[in-house]
Formats: structure tokens, sequence, C-alpha cells
């Protein structure tokens, strides 16, 4: 994993908020769309839309619009990806 592409997903999931959603989101075994991102996270549309960019953005999340809705599903490959980051930090015997 790259440095610029470590940074975008570290600051995707440095607020409260998107770390809600991405939770949400990761438990839904199907996507999950607008409707369901509010009950998620109460929050107003501007934010809750900047938050959605932000963890597409990362590559953490996908998305697909249909119409006036977003659905959105994790990304397993990012996901995996971040978690070999994070393995390759252990310290070594």
């Amino acid at each position: 994993m790259n440095t610029t592409s470590l940074v975008k997903l570290a600051k995707s999931l440095s607020d409260p908020n998107r770390l809600h959603l991405l939770q949400g989101i990761a438990q839904s075994s199907q996507q999950v769309g607008c409707a369901q991102l509010f009950e998620l996270v109460p929050i107003s549309q501007p934010s809750m839309s900047q938050h959605v960019k932000a963890l597409v953005e990362s590559g953490l999340v996908e998305s697909r619009k249909e119409g006036r809705c977003v659905y959105l599903v994790i990304n397993p490959i990012k996901l995996q990806e971040l978690e070999s980051f994070l393995q390759g930090l252990k310290p070594h015997s």
C-alpha cells in the first residue's frame, strides 16, 4: 500500500461518524441505501454526503448510484490491504 493511499485511508477513519457508517455498512449482508445511512448515523444530508465521499475516495467503500439514491458496500480488497499493512507493524520476534 503506497503512502498516499494510506494517508487517505487513515483520514477517512479519523472521524467517529465515518467509523459508525463503515461499521454499519460492513455489518450489512447487502448494499446499504440512503435511508439506512441516516438510521446508522443521524446527521444532516450535507454532512452525510461529505462522510460518504471520504469513505468512497479512500477506497474502503464502493458506491453505486440508482436514481437519487446511493448504495454502498465495503471494498474487501482495500480492507485486506489495510489489514496487511497493520499486521506488518507487529514487532518481529
